[in-house]
């Protein structure tokens, strides 16, 4: 889509000149500029006369501007222009404004007015600051001393405290949305941190709960920058403080290594990685940057992907930083909540319950495998036809009754065998009887014949046949 500059009347498809005054079409983005640039040398809301421009954002332009009734020099953001079309975001800004003119605390930029211009641009007006950006910071210096950094990320999280305690969340923390400002009033007195930008952020079209575009969601935009964006940041999930305690983590990450933990330069793999994959650690690629274990240990809890495993507020990630043993860091303490150890502590828990359940697992399989062996190394049995089923035994048959015994009459000599009769059978008779069980003996026995072996020979000689 191409703009008239003059009439302002946008143009579809290939378009390149207006149809009213033959004036050169511009692209949305030269428009916007060239509409920033119109109002250097104007009076804003009649009481800000622009002086020039600072700077230009995703949500707007920041303009040098003095504020006439003073005499003084602020700063002048004017948001995007089709901001204030929509009645919806134009409620939700001045309900924003109001809420940030009550933050009060020092490292946090002061809003000293807001409103609407008669031609729908929204403005806030804030302090005007010295300095440089952290961003411009680590672009010259890249990872900066540990001291440094802990002084900065304390400043931030001062800011969050406050800010958090109103119920108001940044949503697009980012190096370019931290100021270094100097004072001049102490010129030796260190360098002041300074939030800027907070809950403008929030401001955007279609409410807070809208879900996000990972197609348009580029550095600087209002849905936020998707190399500091939450995990539920990055999936459209509601948010609350944790998830500025993430871009926190990834700031004071870069601050110590000079690189972002996933620095791919499309947006829908960083968020993908900012969802599912673990971050590097800071001992890993600053090794020689004398980092506590401690220290490195706090990084990681602040970027945890479920909120519930980081910091639980801004109060808690100052006093972890507190109780760090390192150059920076308040003395007195030598561990803290996240110190002491190179894992957040619910992660060494969840990994030593994880450890334990995997080695009863391997022993429940070796155990179960051990029978499995011996049955795998036992001959099988031949196959052949299923035997019959068992019958069923019988049920035993009562016992009978105990029965008198019954007398026998002696037996009669006249009608006894001779051999029973006399005390000692005749000769013939005995020979008789010795030979029948010599030869029911030796009939009984049966040759065992082997399978391969021929069959064994007849006897030498049969067996004498005798007469009775």
């Amino acid at each position: 889509m191409r703009i008239c500059p003059a009439c302002q009347i946008s143009y579809d498809g290939s378009v390149t000149r207006c149809a009213h005054d033959n004036r050169r079409l511009l692209t949305v983005a030269a428009f916007e500029r060239s509409m920033d640039d119109a109002l250097i040398g104007t009076v804003l809301a009649e009481r800000y006369d622009i002086l020039d421009r600072l700077g230009v954002g995703g949500m707007g332009t920041v303009y040098r501007a003095e504020q006439r009734a003073l005499g003084r020099d602020v700063a002048v953001k004017v948001l995007r222009r089709e901001l204030g079309r929509d009645p919806d975001t134009v409620a939700r800004f001045h309900r924003e404004a109001q809420a940030l003119s009550n933050l009060r605390h020092p490292n946090t930029v002061a809003v000293l007015d807001f409103g609407q211009t008669p031609d729908g641009l929204l403005f806030l007006v804030m302090e005007l600051l010295e300095g440089e950006m952290l961003s411009t910071r680590l672009r010259r210096d890249g990872a900066l001393p540990v001291s440094e950094a802990l002084r900065i990320a304390t400043g931030i999280l001062r800011s969050l405290a406050e800010a958090h305690r109103a119920g108001i969340v940044h949503r697009d923390l980012k190096p370019d949305n931290i100021f270094l400002a100097r004072v001049e009033a102490h010129a030796d007195a260190e360098e002041l941190v300074k939030v800027v930008d907070f809950g403008v952020a929030k401001i955007r079209p279609g409410g807070v709960d809208a879900p996000i575009d990972p197609l348009s969601t580029q550095e600087g935009t209002v849905f936020g920058t998707p190399r500091y964006m939450s995990p539920e940041q990055a999936q459209g999930r509601p948010l609350d403080g944790r998830s500025d305690l993430y871009a926190v983590g990834v700031m004071l990450f870069q601050m110590l290594t000079g690189v972002v933990p996933f620095g791919e330069d499309d947006a829908v793999v960083v968020m993908a990685h900012h969802i599912m994959t673990p971050p590097p650690r800071v001992l890993d690629l600053n090794p020689a940057g004398n980092i506590h274990p401690s220290l490195d240990a706090l990084v990681a809890a602040s970027l945890q992907k479920r909120p519930g495993d980081r910091p639980a507020s801004a109060e808690e990630f100052l006093r972890a930083i507190e109780a760090l043993p390192v150059e920076g860091a308040r003395a007195g303490l030598t561990s803290g909540p996240f110190g002491g150890s190179a894992r957040h502590p619910r992660v060494t828990a969840t990994r030593t319950a994880t450890l334990l359940a995997l080695l009863l697992g391997l022993g429940i399989a070796l155990f179960t495998a051990l029978p499995m062996r011996r049955r795998a190394l036992a001959p099988l049995a031949p196959a052949g036809p299923a035997a019959p089923p068992r019958p069923t035994p019988a049920p035993p048959a009562p016992v009978p009754e105990a029965v008198a015994p019954v007398a026998l009459p002696p037996p009669d000599p006249a009608s006894a065998p001779a051999a029973y009769v006399d005390d000692a059978p005749s000769p013939a008779v005995a020979t008789r009887a010795r030979r029948r069980r010599s030869h029911r003996r030796s009939t009984s026995r049966t040759p065992v014949v082997s399978v391969t072996s021929p069959p064994p020979a007849p006897p030498h000689a049969p067996y004498p046949r005798w007469s009775d």
